[in-house]
């Protein structure tokens, strides 16, 4: 790996460790249906986003 990789993985890591805590009390607080459809609602911005981005970005 390369210094940038490794870099780009520990500021992966360090942002995975300020929103996990957050995410599992959500989680913990708005119960399985809440969580299934804003990972749903997330998903489905993230294809969008992708289809987006390979139909006019990317050269």
């Amino acid at each position: 790996m390369a210094e940038g990789q490794i870099l780009q993985l520990v500021a992966l890591l360090m942002v995975l460790g300020l929103v996990l805590p957050g995410f599992l009390y959500y989680t913990r607080r708005a119960g399985k249906a809440a969580l299934l459809r804003n990972i749903a609602l997330w998903l489905a911005a993230a294809l969008v986003i992708a289809i987006l981005y390979r139909t006019f970005g990317g050269g």
